[in-house]
Formats: structure tokens, sequence, C-alpha cells
């Protein structure tokens, strides 16, 4: 009777070794995986096919997660198996303290090993997502960068010459203006034409660059 019984602690085991295979194709520095308890009571007939294990973590970062696992022979079963992995990467961090209004260069960043099941949602840790960007709060030396710590810079200020760029289909028209309000890369300000006086809403492309928003 035993022999047509799968062995609970093997699989655990399978479990254990499909992640750390898992997060070591994704160029991972170091990977620790911990398999959560099944109970030891629970009785699945002994496939007679390789089970099938599937993991869904899109952005390879680890975590607490569930690996399921399923037999797909004759006996026909699925488990969902908990188990947390912890993940080390490179990321990027602050190379030194910076303060409300730097804006980060590639000087301001280092590369620290990390583990990325800390930083799922709401962290930038490479360098293109970083730098160019203007600190909103104080970001400590060896700190990751917190997407809310990271704004685009003020690239217009009140008063500064802008171009005016209207675009209708393939036609394109440059006019001269002045900014009524500051802006950053990406935000709708207020701009006046100075040929027509007319006051228009436009996003800010760049420095000295607005589009019109029709």
């Amino acid at each position: 009777m035993q022999a047509s019984i799968e062995n609970i602690s093997q699989i655990q085991g399978q479990v254990a070794q499909f992640l750390t295979d898992e997060y070591t194709k994704t160029q991972a520095v170091k990977v620790e995986v911990k398999v959560g308890n099944l109970d030891q009571r629970l009785r699945l007939a002994r496939c007679d096919q390789k089970l099938a294990l599937n993991l869904k973590d899109p952005l390879n970062s680890g975590g607490n997660l569930n690996v399921q696992v399923a037999c797909k022979g004759g006996t026909s079963w699925t488990i969902l198996v908990p188990a947390q992995a912890k993940v080390y990467r490179s990321v990027a961090v602050a190379s030194r303290t910076l303060q409300r209004g730097d804006v980060v260069t590639e000087a301001d960043l280092a590369q620290d090993v990390k583990d990325v099941s800390e930083y799922r949602l709401g962290f930038a840790l490479t360098p293109e997502a970083i730098v160019g960007k203007e600190i909103k709060f104080t970001v400590n030396k060896g700190e990751a960068f917190r997407n809310s710590a990271l704004d685009a810079p003020m690239v217009i200020k009140r008063g500064d010459a802008v171009t005016v760029e209207a675009a209708a289909g393939e036609i394109s028209v440059k006019t001269n203006g002045t900014a009524i309000t500051d802006g950053r890369v990406g935000q709708q300000i207020r701009v006046k034409n100075n040929q027509s006086s007319r006051v228009v809403n436009a996003r800010v492309v760049a420095a000295g660059k607005v589009q019109s928003i029709m």
C-alpha cells in the first residue's frame, strides 16, 4: 500500500530544487529556499509520470509564494506547496546620502547585493530608472531607492522661454511661448503663446520644450 503513495518529503525536496534552479537561471547571486510544511498524513496517489511544477513570479523576486505541483498521469491531482525564496541580486543603491532636491547622477550610485524579495513593489533597482531623477526625501548611503523618493526633475521654471510644439496628424507647428507655471518632465503646465497671448495647456517634454495639448 505504501508504495502507491507519494512521499511528501520528496515532493518538498523537489520543490526546493525547482525554486533554486528557477531563480538561479535569472542570474541571481544567491538563492535561499525554505519549503513550508505539508501534512504528512496527506495521501497522494503515486504519479506514473514526472511531477509538473509551476511557479508564478513575473518579477523573479521571490518572497512568500506557492508552487503548483501536479500529477498529469493515469491519476490526476494538484496541490499548492507554500515556500519562501530569498533571491539576492546586485541592485543600485545610494553611494552617498542624498537630500531633497538633489538630482541623481551615475556617481551617486553604487551596486550592492540585496534580497530583492524585500523590494517586490515600489522600488527602482536599476540605474536607468534612477539617474536623472530628483530626490523628494532623504535617501541614506547604502539604501535602495523607493519610487516614492524619486521625481522627474524640474526642467521649466515660471517665466522661462519655451518652444511650444503643436501636432495635428503629420503637421507640426512650433511657436515661442512663456511658461506661466513650473513643470517637470511629463507634467502639464500653462503656457502663454507669445504671438497670440493665448494661454494653453502643454505637456513638458524637456528643458525649454513643451507639447500643446489639443
